[in-house]
């Protein structure tokens, strides 16, 4: 049975951090299966279908009857969590389309969504008899003008399940979300799973072999230092960057309320824990104030970010960032080094 990446992700996800004991991949209903609640979910289907059409000019079922919609229905993952005291159902659909998710033009591809969505509603009461869960769509990049329409409708949809008497909550994950709320978390524990089924976290333990081997790094152009004649009190080698975080530092190092201090620290806290710093990590660590409140920063990406620049207002240049793993710039190691006591006493 094929996988795609992007499932076996959805799988490791619903797995590890939606704690679920039960998940598997491209789900489909069996037809010796029976249906309940055939009369409710015929009347949803008349209820849903108009809905749409009326309020967005949509045939989202394209006149298909239940028996059709439901034969057709493969949901990419679902998971289920169980407790003492309760049981929780997730349902994703995942799709990622490398230029951008796309059905089609805008209207076929918002149709398309919710179509997805609802279908998934019906099997779930229908097959399951459960009528409470999240219902997720997750894609890692969707156009911002489709976004922008997207995001409301899924509100909706929620409000229109509790209309019909289901207690379905809808889910977006997209290009930023997905990244946060679906991705980093895998990414944060994946170095602790060792099953061969998940292929993508795998293929991440793969990488990470071999991810300080050149070879496997696209080759950057060294840009040559100059030497020039200035007065002796001046620098004799003008390099590619400022390095303004050199004499910002030292006072970093006493000042730990501030998030430069911080973000080093974690940086340290990580290398002496794993030996190398991935950026996932550090991020996670970073925005975990109940667990890390010594190195809690509240605007990680915009204070990171300012952090691998001398660029304009920034703090300076400190942390080198491959997109995965993170180092110090070589322009300012020997001051951190020199005051590192102070980051991680």
């Amino acid at each position: 049975m094929k996988i795609e990446m992007g499932e076996s992700l959805i799988y490791s996800w619903l797995r590890h951090e939606k704690q679920c004991q039960l998940a598997q991949t491209n789900w489909k209903a069996s037809q010796f299966w029976g249906l309940d609640h055939y009369d409710e979910l015929q009347t949803f289907l008349t209820e849903f279908d108009q809905y749409y059409q009326e309020k967005y000019q949509y045939n989202i079922f394209k006149n298909s009857s239940l028996e059709q919609l439901l034969k057709q229905a493969e949901i990419d993952a679902i998971g289920i969590s169980f407790s003492e005291s309760a049981q929780s159902i997730y349902a994703v659909d995942i799709a990622y389309h490398e230029a951008g998710l796309n059905y089609g033009d805008k209207e076929k591809t918002l149709s398309k969504i919710i179509q997805k969505c609802v279908r998934t509603a019906l099997c779930l009461y229908g097959f399951f008899n459960i009528a409470t869960g999240e219902i997720i769509f997750a894609s890692p990049k969707i156009n911002p003008a489709i976004e922008k329409e997207l995001s409301p409708m899924f509100s909706d949809l929620t409000q229109r399940f509790r209309q019909v008497g289901l207690e379905f909550t809808a889910v977006l994950y997209c290009n930023e979300t997905f990244f946060t709320e679906v991705m980093q978390p895998v990414l944060a524990k994946g170095a602790n799973v060792a099953d061969t089924s998940e292929l993508f976290l795998r293929s991440i333990q793969m990488y990470q072999l071999f991810s300080g081997n050149s070879a496997c790094t696209p080759q950057k152009t060294v840009k040559k230092q100059v030497i020039v004649a200035v007065p002796a009190s001046q620098p004799t080698v003008l390099s590619h960057g400022d390095g303004k975080a050199i004499d910002r530092i030292p006072k970093w190092a006493v000042s730990p309320e501030q998030n430069n201090y911080r973000l080093i620290r974690a940086y340290f806290q990580l290398l002496a824990e794993r030996g190398r710093v991935y950026r996932p990590e550090l991020e996670v660590r970073c925005q975990d104030q109940l667990n890390h409140p010594d190195v809690y920063v509240r605007d990680f990406k915009g204070n990171f970010a300012s952090m691998k620049t001398d660029k304009g207002k920034s703090h300076g240049k400190v942390f080198l960032d491959d997109g995965y793993n993170i180092s110090i710039w070589s322009e300012v190691a020997a001051v951190l080094e020199k005051h590192r006591y102070l980051f991680i006493e």
